[in-house]
């Protein structure tokens, strides 16, 4: 890896060590506090896993970090961990009381398990390091705590001045303390992460720091102000400020000088041309992807531009109106921010950049920058989880396919970009939902709420310096509901062809019974008419069976009136001639008439037809009434046929006088009321 002093190493050598055996490195301090991995404030020690993964002792329990997101892990009893080490897969931890190792599960979530014994491999302390020096007074005084080396230089914890970085003869390099960088002065272990980088425990908070990186920190905008341009003269850096002009030399730890305008005006950056638009230097901007809406444009020379938008920014080479991306930048990863008015980038030479920061001036180095890009690790996944209305259930790590019920509440996944990478910034997008990937964020913790059923897409990239984004895609599946799924339908196609078929045999059932009922009522209604017809028959036939009764009656009414007649003629002839009309003769014609008038077979056929037409009357009459004589009968049938009494006189060859009595000796037999009429009465008999 290349360093800047390397890169410098021209004049840097040939300068003075300010009384130092090895040049002073820059350093690149990243602090972490309660707020970022939401435990304890006191921690006690770390221990790195080749995998990128950093596990610290807290008071807390364990925690793990896998360069985006923190998980606590607490002990049982919520005690604190005092000592952590990492030996064969195996995560082992210790306090004052309990021992115990910790292994990951297929969900990637760890589990703690006591112990009585550990392996006699297993050690909680690094082995002490020889240091080739006598202390100097201002380290001992401060009481040493931690020490460690990278075989370059020698970093010694105090309990109260914070970290010392030192040359192999003892010469102080730097000092960082609270009023320096740090956010505590008491250091409890110190981790080599490697020859770059090291992580230290502090009693409030932890501390990643970086030598030589590829963006420095030169001044704090506190001090030197807001950079407004600046110039390069060999290893003498020369800076136009809001406060006025400054110089400092490039080696570490040089301050900044206040200077002239007049010494300082020949080596600022003159810009001789107008800065060319975007659609003037490029034919396809969208090619640009997001530095297609760049708000500046800086020229560094060498057909080379720098676009920036946001607080990212991005570097092309353009050749013939096609523009090649060099490295891009997006300072959130090293909790700087650009400025939002003036001049934000500045180049010095073909390597040196400085940038215009609200922090203070950043000095970056390019080709250091690109040559720590190469290699990047991909992502990783290191949690899965689903909330539903059971509550949480966590997911293989592996999981290629994720399958989710409907009515999911939320869904979390953690990546992770290892701790080997300065660049931890993450991107995501779900393809069925949004065709935007997401904001750029440093939380690997990516969640969402209920979706649709359906097939979905998670896409996650991290950022690099220079290069296509890595991707990582997680396919999902949100399951239908059971009343959604294949078999309900067969349930539901089976269920409308049952309720089709019943409709159908009710309509049938129906349709067959209507036509039973119509014919039904087609029958009944000609056996109606039929019977109307029959009734109009026998109303017909009765009729002239009355007509007939009628015929007959006044047939022998009218022909006893006529032998009535003719008797009484007979009679007067007899008392005419008197002895004259023989005796003979006119018995005879007497007993002929009479004869005639008391003919039975008259009356036996009378009655024929009389209970033919009148149903029987003379029957029911004498069921009800059996006293009644044939007389009493034969005058109820002429009353009922409403005869007068003479009419009825002449029939029964009597006189008017005996009809009255025996209608008199009739009423009585009947036991008619007196207001009752006796001809009524037989009429409705």
């Amino acid at each position: 890896m290349y360093r800047l002093l390397i890169i410098l190493i021209s004049f840097l050598f040939t300068a003075p060590a300010v009384h130092a055996s090895v040049a002073i490195p820059y350093i690149f301090v990243k602090n972490y506090t309660v707020d970022d991995y939401k435990a304890s404030c006191q921690n006690w020690g770390f221990s790195l896993t080749p995998d990128g993964m950093l596990y610290a002792a807290n008071n807390s329990g364990l925690l793990a970090f896998d360069g985006n997101t923190w998980k606590l892990y607490s002990l049982p009893g919520q005690e604190e961990i005092t000592g952590i080490t990492y030996y064969n897969d195996t995560i082992y931890t210790r306090n004052t009381t309990m021992l115990g190792s910790w292994t990951g599960d297929r969900d990637g979530i760890l589990h703690y398990h006591p112990l009585n014994t550990i392996p006699p491999e297993v050690r909680f302390t690094p082995p002490p390091i020889e240091i080739p020096f006598t202390l100097p007074k201002e380290i001992q005084d401060a009481h040493p705590s931690a020490f460690a080396t990278n075989g370059t230089y020698f970093f010694i914890g105090t309990l109260t001045q914070g970290l010392y970085i030192t040359a192999s003869d003892g010469t102080i390099l730097q000092h960082l303390s609270l009023q320096n960088q740090l956010q505590d002065n008491i250091v409890r272990f110190i981790c080599i992460q490697d020859s770059q980088q090291i992580w230290v425990a502090l009693d409030n908070g932890l501390s990643q720091i970086t030598f030589n990186p590829p963006i420095t920190l030169l001044g704090k905008r506190s001090s030197i102000g807001k950079l407004i341009n600046a110039g390069l003269d060999g290893e003498e850096l020369y800076m136009q400020t809001n406060l006025g002009y400054f110089k400092r030399s490039l080696v570490a730890g040089s301050p900044f000088v206040p200077v002239t305008e007049t010494e300082t005006r020949p080596y600022l950056k003159i810009e001789k041309e107008t800065v060319p638009a975007l659609k003037q230097l490029f034919r396809d901007t969208e090619a640009l992807g997001v530095f297609a809406r760049a708000e500046h444009i800086y020229p560094a020379g060498d057909d080379l531009y720098w676009l920036s938008i946001g607080n990212e920014a991005g570097l092309f080479h353009v050749a013939d109106g096609i523009g090649t991306l060099k490295c891009r930048l997006l300072f959130d990863n090293y909790n700087m921010n650009l400025v939002t008015r003036g001049k934000r980038i500045i180049p010095l030479n073909d390597s040196l950049v400085l940038i215009s920061a609200m922090q203070g001036a950043l000095l970056i180095n390019i080709r250091e920058l690109i040559g720590n890009s190469l290699g990047n690790t991909p992502l990783k996944i290191s949690g899965l989880e689903y909330i539903d209305a059971s509550g949480t259930h966590h997911l293989p790590i592996n999981t290629q396919r994720i399958s989710l019920p409907h009515d999911f509440q939320e869904f979390n996944a953690w990546v992770g970009t290892t701790i080997f990478t300065s660049n931890h910034q993450i991107s995501y997008k779900i393809e069925g939902v949004s065709s935007d990937w997401s904001a750029w964020q440093r939380d690997g913790k990516i969640s969402f709420l209920q979706l649709p059923e359906g097939r979905y897409e998670l896409k996650v990239r991290k950022y690099v310096i220079k290069g296509p984004y890595p991707e990582l895609t997680l396919s999902i599946e949100v399951r239908p509901p059971w009343y959604n799924t294949v078999w309900a339908w067969l349930v539901y196609i089976a269920l409308v062809w049952f309720l089709v078929q019943s409709v159908l045999r009710y309509n049938l059932k129906n349709l067959h019974k209507e036509e039973q009922e119509k014919a039904e009522a087609e029958r009944q209604a000609e056996q109606q008419q039929m019977q109307v017809m029959k009734n109009r028959m026998l109303e017909t036939e009765l009729q002239n069976k009355n007509n007939e009764l009628t015929l007959q009656t006044t047939a022998l009414v009218k022909r006893n009136q006529a032998v009535q007649s003719l008797l009484e003629e007979l009679e007067k002839q007899k008392e005419t001639l008197g002895e004259r009309y023989p005796n003979k003769l006119y018995t005879r014609m007497k007993t002929l008439m009479e004869e005639t008038l008391n003919n039975q077979s008259d009356w036996v056929l009378f009655e024929s037809y009389f209970n033919s037409t009148h149903q029987n009357f003379m029957d029911r009459l004498r069921q009800q009434y059996n006293d009644l004589t044939t007389g009493d009968l034969r005058i109820c049938c002429l009353l009922r046929m409403n005869l007068s009494t003479k009419e009825i006189a002449s029939l029964m060859n009597v006189s008017v006088r005996a009809i009255e009595l025996r209608r008199y000796r009739l009423r009585k037999r009947l036991e008619l009321e007196g207001d009752t009429n006796l001809v009524d009465f037989l009429m409705g008999f």
